[in-house]
């Protein structure tokens, strides 16, 4: 049971949620780059564990590469003439040069391919990366988790032939249906053609346009998708998955690109089944785009009612007295020890109070113990939005926690 609560009237910004419920701080020093409270990284938390395990069940296998790379790498990729103006340097040190903090991860994924021989056996081959990066924006577009300067993605980029693009793409879409579906979403496809400031020909730019645009048509037909100029990125065409927020403002989520130029640059290459070396396409996606930004988009939609997986407190316990205080304890044990978030707060404070306390905090449910539930170990339990579920002891709560907390299925 994965409910998702939309308010139907307007949702407050992403950043009024942010102070409310205590997740996340930004200020000047460090200009578009969250401080994450422990409230707001057990959300992040709690949404890229989920994403990982969907990931190892969808085929991809996870790696990671350093946070910065000199010149020659980032000069080879493309971002250095093309990217530049949105990227971050520092000085190398003895070894003379700049570093770039990477503002994506392809170049460091393809260094990964390319390390050593690949066969065609291999191929599709799925590498996930979700490390920290870094891009200089204007500081008139941040806008808290929706446009910040250090973020997280849940990136992957596909090695595979030429002629397994056209499935991969349909399976890539349907995954994306499903991910968007669980969490109440829908997205509408954007297919971007050639900038003006790119690498490689025309003719290697009409092959993947060709080619992106005829997976679309299979997978979702002629009208499921607009076309624009001059959107794809400055190494290939790319299609964009847009949602609308709470205020009708167009955001790109996901996205993936075909590219067949920067694995050429980067020396990547497989041994086919002829026994020749080929430059393998790629697959640069990210579905949800970045984690900051989903979790902006959903605190707004659901008026910081954030699914039950992603709570950051999913139960709150409300003793009455004292007395009851050695129960509360050894059932918020047990609740912690199949993993679940639960607090349990030391006040002297009203029950009515306390309670008010963990709607306004969105707490999934609130579980009161007063004379008789202490005395049968149990717990009487309600839902934020009033709804009385009963008095239940503890193997019932935790049957209800396991099924209420169930991230949706991917």
């Amino acid at each position: 049971m994965n409910e998702l609560h939309v308010d139907e009237e307007l949702p407050a910004d992403q950043r009024s949620w942010l102070r409310e419920l205590d997740l996340a701080h930004f200020e000047p020093t460090s200009p578009g780059m969250p401080y994450w409270l422990p409230r707001g990284l057990a959300a992040l938390r709690a949404l890229q564990d989920h994403w990982r395990q969907a990931h190892e069940r969808w085929g991809y296998q996870e790696v990671s590469t350093p946070p910065m790379a000199r010149d020659p790498l980032y000069l080879a990729s493309g971002h250095l003439p093309h990217y530049e103006e949105n990227m971050f340097f520092c000085n190398a040190g003895d070894g003379g040069g700049r570093f770039g903090l990477k503002p994506v991860n392809c170049p460091g994924t393809m260094v990964i391919f390319s390390s050593r021989r690949r066969s065609h056996r291999e191929l599709p081959l799925r590498l996930a990366c979700y490390d920290l990066l870094y891009r200089n924006e204007l500081s008139g577009v941040i806008t808290g988790l929706l446009r910040v300067q250090a973020f997280r993605q849940d990136d992957a980029h596909i090695f595979l032939a030429q002629e397994q693009i056209r499935d991969e793409v349909v399976s890539l879409l349907r995954l994306a249906e499903r991910v968007y579906a669980g969490f109440g979403l829908k997205f509408m496809l954007r297919l971007g053609g050639p900038p003006v400031r790119r690498i490689g020909d025309d003719a290697t730019w009409g092959r993947a346009q060709a080619l992106l645009a005829g997976a679309l048509d299979v997978a979702v037909g002629r009208d499921g998708y607009d076309r624009v100029e001059g959107e794809g990125g400055f190494y290939g065409p790319k299609v964009d998955l847009l949602v609308e927020d709470s205020l009708h403002r167009e955001w790109q989520l996901g996205t993936f690109q075909l590219d067949f130029e920067m694995p050429r640059r980067l020396g990547c290459a497989y041994i086919g089944a002829d026994g020749q070396e080929h430059v393998p396409a790629v697959i640069h996606r990210a579905l949800l785009g970045t984690f900051e930004r989903f979790l902006g988009i959903l605190l707004e939609r659901t008026s910081g009612h954030l699914p039950a997986f992603m709570a950051p407190v999913q139960l709150r316990l409300v003793p009455v007295a004292d007395r009851h205080h050695a129960w509360a304890q050894a059932l918020r044990a047990a609740v912690r020890a199949e993993g679940f978030r639960v607090d349990l707060q030391e006040s002297n404070e009203r029950v009515a109070a306390q309670v008010r306390d963990a709607v306004l905090r969105r707490v999934p449910l609130i579980g009161v113990i007063g004379d008789r539930e202490a005395a049968d170990e149990a717990v009487s339990v309600r839902a934020a939005d009033g709804t009385d579920l009963g008095v239940i002891r503890k193997e019932a709560l935790l049957q209800m926690l396991r099924q209420r907390c169930q991230p949706p299925d991917v």
